[in-house]
């Protein structure tokens, strides 16, 4: 395999993790906010221990996130760039 190719591997791979990120980040908030209602609506401090804990996951499932989608940006522009001999349009 050519460089080109195992960088395509590697942007497959980051991709394929960062993919599962942003859903369960979204799944995530809607729990913790269904959490916060219900300790609001009926006083029950367990509702809210619940919250807090989903909301630590929240967190790290976030930065997560964030430390696979970084280097996606770049692997954009090495991967798919203009190369030097290609002429711009």
């Amino acid at each position: 395999m050519n460089a080109v190719a195992w960088s395509r591997f590697q942007f497959g791979f980051t991709i394929t993790y960062h993919y599962l990120f942003p859903q369960l980040t979204m799944g995530l908030a809607f729990l913790i906010i269904l959490f916060k209602v219900f300790a609001l609506r009926t006083r029950d401090e367990r509702y809210n221990e619940c919250a807090r804990f989903w909301g630590r996951i929240f967190g790290i499932n976030f930065a997560m996130g964030v430390v696979t989608g970084i280097p996606m940006e770049f692997q954009f522009g090495t991967n798919w760039g203009a190369s030097p001999t290609t002429p711009a349009a």
